[in-house]
Order: C-alpha cells, then sequence, then structure tokens
C-alpha cells in the first residue's frame, strides 16, 4: 500500500460562484468527513493531487496536512469520492475521509487478469465481467490490485470470485458466487447451407456459360397428361376395364 503526502487549505466562501472562482485558480475543491469532526471544505492544487493519485492510486494513504489560520494540522486520509467532468476528465471535486489506522475497512480492489486461457487458444474470447472486488481490511494492509491468473480456462470455463487468493486478514466481501471472467465459444456468423432433398432437381444458374464447342440442348418434350376417367355416376358400379 502506497503511501503520499498532500497539503490542503481550508476553504471559507462556498457555493457555485465560489468554487468557479477556486477552479480558476487552478485549485480542486474538497471536503473532509470523519467520524469524530464536521465536514471539513478544503482546496488542493489540482497539480499536487495528480501527482499522488498518479504515485498512489486510488487507495493510497493520504497524509493530509491541512492549513487553518496559521497552522497545519496531519490527518490520514483516503479517497471517497472523485468528480470528473464527462468530456474532459478534469477533475472537479473530491471527497476525502479520515480513517484510523487500527480499524477495518472496505475498499474496491482492482482485479488483474494474467495468462492467456487454453480456451482463447482454441479459438474462444475471453468476457471479464469484475474489474474489482471489495475487500475488508485494515488500511496498511490494503492491496493495489489482486492478481488473477486465467491460463487454466477452457471454453466453457467461468472464474468466480472465490477463486481469488487473498492475503492473510482480508475478508472478501463481494458474494463468492459471482463471476470475474469466462472463456465462451464464438458466435456463428453464417448459417449452415440449406440441404437438397434426396432426388430433387437443382436449380440451375442463369446465364451459366457453356463448354467450348458445346451446343446448348433443347429441354425433353414433357409427356401428354392422360385424361382422366369418367366419373362413376351415382347408384352403379363403376365399370372396371
Amino acid at each position: 500500500m502506497e503511501r503520499v503526502s498532500l497539503a490542503a487549505a481550508t476553504r471559507a466562501l462556498i457555493g457555485k460562484n465560489a468554487i468557479k472562482r477556486i477552479r480558476r485558480d487552478g485549485l480542486v475543491p474538497a471536503i473532509l468527513y470523519g467520524q469524530a469532526r464536521e465536514p471539513l471544505p478544503l482546496a488542493i492544487d489540482r497539480k499536487t493531487l495528480l501527482g499522488a493519485l498518479t504515485a498512489g492510486g486510488r487507495n493510497a494513504l493520504i497524509d493530509l496536512r491541512i492549513s487553518r489560520d496559521g497552522n497545519e494540522e496531519t490527518s490520514t486520509v483516503m479517497l471517497a469520492e472523485i468528480q470528473r467532468d464527462p468530456i474532459r476528465r478534469e477533475i472537479l471535486h473530491v471527497d476525502l475521509h479520515e480513517i484510523s489506522l487500527t480499524e477495518t475497512l472496505e475498499a474496491r480492489v482492482p482485479l488483474a487478469l494474467v495468462g492467456t486461457p487454453e480456451g482463447v487458444t482454441a479459438g474462444g474470447i475471453l468476457e471479464q465481467h469484475l474489474r474489482e472486488i471489495t475487500v475488508r481490511c485494515l488500511p496498511t494492509q490494503i492491496p493495489d490490485h489482486l492478481t488473477v491468473r486465467v491460463e487454466g480456462l477452457r471454453i466453457g470455463d467461468s472464474l468466480h470470485v472465490r477463486d481469488v487468493s487473498v492475503g492473510e486478514g482480508i475478508e472478501v466481501v463481494t458474494p463468492p458466487g459471482e463471476v470475474i471472467a469466462a472463456v465462451v465459444a464464438p458466435e456463428e456468423e453464417e448459417a449452415a447451407a440449406p440441404e437438397v432433398a434426396e432426388g430433387a432437381a437443382a436449380p440451375e444458374a442463369a446465364g451459366r456459360a457453356l463448354p467450348a464447342g458445346a451446343e446448348a440442348q433443347p429441354a425433353p418434350p414433357r409427356p401428354e397428361p392422360k385424361a382422366a376417367k369418367p366419373e362413376a355416376k351415382p347408384g352403379r358400379p363403376e365399370r372396371k376395364e
């Protein structure tokens, strides 16, 4: 688990206009929550925040240095939520949660699939259904990610949450039966051609070229239909010939 340091300053101004001004100054508005404190509005330098996220990831432990009224206090926090612009993906706001290093908590941990499944080599397709799972442990035990090996998966096989190995002291909260990944057979792209019934003539292609020197042969004449026998009159037996 990475541990990074981050500086923040309290902000007295709130509201849309104040938030716009903070962002124009290259800062990110934030709020610090905790069980033993009131929500505290903060402002964090954007570049410093991006550097901390790059170095530590989403589950990094952050030693937050808070400047307030000329004094500085330190608190251990984690990122609770990040709001981004849907188009430019810039960070608009962050929620920070004050934690205790001696109390367990829940965290979402990314899953990393490793290896090429046997089923993919045989022509199958690997589908990943879960990108992360939730675990419960001490803050210092939260893994950066969990590695899941998929080499043994054949076509029709699947890997579940219960198959993930975690370290001692880590409890998996996600239901064990949920599917992480599966190898499925490729879909048939073309339907099978219809079979021709035995004895039925295959349709002749229009405009088919004849071999060199061959002449077209007229179609054989159709046999004349036989005349139908007269119907027997009612009350008289039919005459046999």
